[in-house]
């Protein structure tokens, strides 16, 4: 079941124009009614993050904690954002992964759906249990890759041989704007090899050469289209096979993981979708090449993988491509985010920098 609440607290100046601290104010409220829903007696709140989604971390006086994630509304639908708990779900039962858990509504509900007068449309609010545990950058180990090599092995198999309930819906990690990627669905029990190599589509890639030209250059929409033709030539080569092709965390890098006595634990589940297995795998790694140790965290990380799931040697020769393909689509995320009060003051300087390295990729190719 999903709930729905309404508030009644009026206000003038438009949510989308307000500066942070104004839109945390309103929803401060709007994550206070989602929490009546669930059976936590005087939850206390404070702001985790607040980007594309907004998250509070709650705790109540017996000491639990818990994190409530409020959606954007633009993200991911209702369907999406309940099949992303229905694989956690799966993943709790049939693994022992330490992911994020979903505490059900008191309806046993996985979500719910709040509003509030000064935010325009309802919200999607899910509550999750609190993972203790470290996160590490420039003092990961190659012993911490491998955990985490291992875990993102692990997560594949699971995926790999997982029957997807009835009407299960995740997009494309693979496309290259938020539009197509979150509204697009994959089903791999009746979707075609030749659909799945329509990616990115052409209303994709014409959305995004339209954006960098009228935002950035046309010189630079010259380097992304450049990339687009590489990208799309090597994911033809790897194939949508079964056995390189599933549902994928898709956005595993160093704040998305962490550490607990010996363990991996992995959170932020909601940018999961369908693509290549490789995908994962590049983002750790992209996100790490800064660190003076890399080479050994690189390889610690494919051997750690190696222990749970087969990965081809050959198949590393792809990651470059795949380095390319998120830093085009971190280009996109900044542009399609330009608006938003993190990044009004920035966005063209992150851009810049995206492409930059997108150009150097292209041209070590």
């Amino acid at each position: 079941m999903t709930a729905r609440i309404m508030d009644g607290a009026g206000s003038v100046q438009s949510f989308e124009t307000l500066g942070h601290r104004a839109q945390l104010h309103r929803l401060r409220r709007l994550a206070y009614k989602a929490l009546q829903q669930y059976p936590l007696p005087q939850p206390r709140l404070a702001l985790l993050q607040h980007e594309h989604n907004t998250t509070f971390h709650v705790w109540i006086a017996s000491g639990e904690r818990f994190v409530l994630r409020i959606h954007r509304p633009e993200q991911h639908t209702t369907e999406a954002i309940r099949s992303e708990l229905l694989w956690l779900t799966a993943l709790h039962q049939d693994t022992k992964l330490y992911i994020p858990q979903p505490v059900l509504t008191k309806d046993g509900g996985l979500l719910t759906i709040a509003e509030v007068d000064g935010i325009p449309e309802p919200r999607v609010c899910v509550l999750f249990r609190w993972l203790t545990g470290r996160f590490l950058n420039r003092s990961l180990t190659p012993t911490h890759l491998e955990r985490v090599g291992m875990f993102i092995g692990c997560l594949h198999e699971h995926t790999a041989q997982w029957s997807y309930p009835p009407h299960f819906v995740r997009g494309r990690v693979d496309n290259l704007t938020s539009t197509a990627r979150f509204i697009s669905r994959v089903d791999l029990r009746t979707t075609s090899l030749t659909d799945l190599e329509k990616h990115p589509t052409d209303e994709d890639v014409e959305r995004c050469l339209r954006l960098v030209a009228e935002l950035c250059s046309a010189e630079d929409s010259v380097v992304v289209l450049c990339a687009i033709h590489q990208i799309r030539q090597v994911l033809a080569e790897l194939g949508y096979g079964a056995g390189v092709f599933g549902l994928i965390h898709a956005d595993l890098h160093q704040e998305n993981y962490l550490f607990h006595r010996g363990s991996v634990l992995a959170i932020d589940f909601d940018d999961c979708g369908f693509g290549h297995y490789l995908y994962d795998l590049s983002v750790t790694l992209l996100e790490i090449q800064h660190l003076q140790q890399y080479a050994s965290l690189r390889n610690a990380l494919l051997a750690g993988y190696r222990q749970a799931r087969l990965l081809p040697s050959a198949h590393e020769n792809y990651l470059d491509t795949f380095f390319a393909l998120r830093h085009l689509q971190l280009v996109m995320w900044v542009l399609e985010s330009r608006e938003h009060p993190t990044f009004r003051s920035e966005w063209k300087r992150w851009t810049q920098d995206e492409l930059q390295r997108l150009r150097l990729l292209l041209r070590n190719a």
